[in-house]
């Protein structure tokens, strides 16, 4: 009998093993491996933006979840999982299922802050390059049969907001006492080559 080599953690490597955490650097590793190529392959900025806006919104799921994990749910799937969790385990029936609640609506949420959540400040600039990086992601992710057209210059820009704030979110308290410093520095370091690609502020000294 075939037996599965064992990775990290005791999973065994036929499994690709992805948590909140792992959600966001893979996604930063991806606009990371692919901004030093975009001058040479400006279609790659696609996957670019793809990725930065991954990682944000994983990054504003990390920051915003509570101990319940209801808090970055759809109101209704929120209300459900909580109706669900007040229910003696032996008397519960099938687990709801889980709806994640839209960028905007987490971005919307994040700005408010929680108990658990200090309040994501952003300027009308930085608010205004997150909206353009949702819409462009939007419009690749469902892409209709059409010409379009994007202006180059700004890109660098909107994904450096982007960067930045995912940076701010995965630096809260909470997150930094939950987890280790592996993570942390494998983040700072793909941050840091995705800032020395698009030449923004935040790269190597």
């Amino acid at each position: 009998m075939n037996k599965s080599r064992v990775g990290v953690m005791g999973i065994p490597d036929k499994y690709l093993d992805f948590d909140e955490i792992e959600d966001v650097l893979t996604s930063v590793e991806l606009a990371a491996l692919l901004a030093p190529q975009v001058a040479d392959r400006p279609k790659y900025w696609k996957w670019v933006v793809i990725a930065a806006c991954s990682g944000l919104q994983g990054a504003m799921v990390c920051a915003f979840t509570d101990s319940s994990g209801t808090s970055i749910l759809k109101e209704k799937s929120a209300k459900e999982m909580l109706d669900f969790l007040h229910i003696a385990e032996d008397q519960r029936g099938e687990y709801p299922d889980e709806w994640l609640a839209p960028f905007d609506e987490l971005l919307k949420r994040c700005r408010k802050g929680s108990s658990t959540c200090e309040p994501l400040v952003l300027t009308d600039d930085q608010r205004n390059d997150i909206k353009l990086l949702s819409m462009f992601r939007n419009k690749f992710v469902h892409f209709l049969p059409e010409s379009w057209l994007i202006e180059k210059v700004g890109l660098p820009r909107i994904i450096g907001v982007a960067l930045d704030v995912i940076d701010e979110l995965m630096k809260r308290p909470r997150l930094l006492r939950r987890y280790d410093e592996t993570w942390r520095e494998r983040l700072a370091e793909l941050l840091r080559i995705a800032r020395d690609a698009l030449h923004l502020p935040g790269g190597s000294p």
